[in-house]
C-alpha cells in the first residue's frame, strides 16, 4: 500500500514517545489501525541516528504489519530545501486490510523561494485494490507538523492519489510544480494515508515521497555596490560618446 507509510514507520517500535520536542527541525507519526507512533529527530529511544537531520528507524512491527528500513532526511539551502523520506518495504501480515496513515514534517526551511517540487512513487506485489493517496503541505508560519498524523499547518500544495492492480504494480507522481514564493523561513509536511490488503507488499529503493525547492540568490550589499558602480561608469560613457556623435564639446573642469 505504502512505501511512503513504511519509511515514516520503518522502526523502532510502538514507543510511548517521552519527551518530544517542542519544534523539533525534523519529526514523523504514523498510526495503523489502532496504533499510533511518533519521533523526533535525535529522540532517544527511536531515532537510531545520531546526525541532525537525518531521523532512522529500525525495522518494526506495527499493528501486525511489517516496516523494514526507513530514512527521513531534511536538507537546509542555499542552494536546496529537501524533505526527504526513503524506505524500503512494507508488508501486511495480519490477515485483514488495514489503513495506515503517515506523516513527516520539518522546519527552518532557507528562503526566499520562488518554487517547490513535490514527487511521490512507489511498487506494489500482490496488493488488488490497495490504495495511496498523498498530500503535500507548506506553512510560511514555520509551524512544526507531524506531532501527529493530522498535524498538518499551512496550505496543501499538492495532492495525488493511485489503486493498485493485480501482480506486481507501480505508481508515480512524477514531478509536481507547485508555487511556493516565500521570504521568511517556513515548514514542511508530507502526508500519506492507504489501505493495504492481507499478504501484500510495497516496495521502493530510493525516495518514496520528497519535496524540494530552490533557494533564491540574493545579491551581497557589496555586489550590489560593485554593480551600481559599473553601470554608472557605463551610462557615463554612453553620455559622452553621444555627445561625440552630435560634436558637442565636452565641458572642461
Amino acid at each position: 500500500m505504502k512505501n511512503l507509510v513504511s519509511a515514516l514507520l520503518g522502526g523502532a517500535g510502538l514507543l510511548a514517545l517521552a519527551s518530544v520536542p517542542s519544534h523539533a527541525t525534523l519529526m514523523i507519526a504514523a498510526t495503523v489501525g489502532a496504533s499510533s507512533f511518533t519521533c523526533a529527530d535525535q529522540q532517544i529511544g527511536c531515532d537510531a541516528n545520531a546526525a541532525i537531520g537525518t531521523l532512522t528507524l529500525n525495522p518494526t512491527n506495527i499493528g501486525g504489519v511489517l516496516f523494514e528500513g526507513s530514512s527521513q532526511v531534511q536538507f537546509i539551502g542555499p542552494p536546496t530545501n529537501a524533505l526527504l523520506t526513503n524506505s524500503q518495504q512494507i508488508t501486511n501480515t495480519t490477515g485483514s486490510t488495514q489503513t495506515i496513515t503517515f506523516a513527516v514534517g520539518g522546519t527552518d526551511f532557507a528562503s526566499p523561494t520562488a518554487t517547490a517540487t513535490a514527487a511521490g512513487s512507489g511498487t506494489w506485489l500482490n496488493a488488488p485494490g490497495s490504495t495511496i493517496d498523498m498530500q503535500w503541505y507548506g506553512d510560511t508560519a514555520n509551524a512544526q507538523g507531524a506531532s501527529d498524523v493530522n498535524d498538518l499547518p499551512g496550505v496543501q500544495l499538492a495532492s495525488a492519489s493511485f489503486v493498485a492492480g493485480a501482480g506486481a504494480d507501480s505508481f508515480d507522481t512524477g514531478q509536481i510544480v507547485v508555487p511556493w514564493v516565500t521570504a521568511s523561513p517556513y515548514s514542511w509536511t508530507m502526508w500519506a494515508q492507504g489501505d493495504l490488503i492481507s499478504g501484500a507488499t510495497t516496495t521502493l529503493a530510493g525516495r518514496s515521497q520528497d519535496i524540494t525547492s530552490d533557494v533564491t540568490a540574493v545579491p551581497e550589499p557589496a555586489s550590489l555596490a560593485i554593480l551600481g558602480g559599473a553601470l554608472a561608469a557605463m551610462g557615463i560613457l554612453l553620455h559622452r560618446r553621444r555627445r561625440q556623435d552630435n560634436n558637442e564639446p565636452f565641458a572642461t573642469a
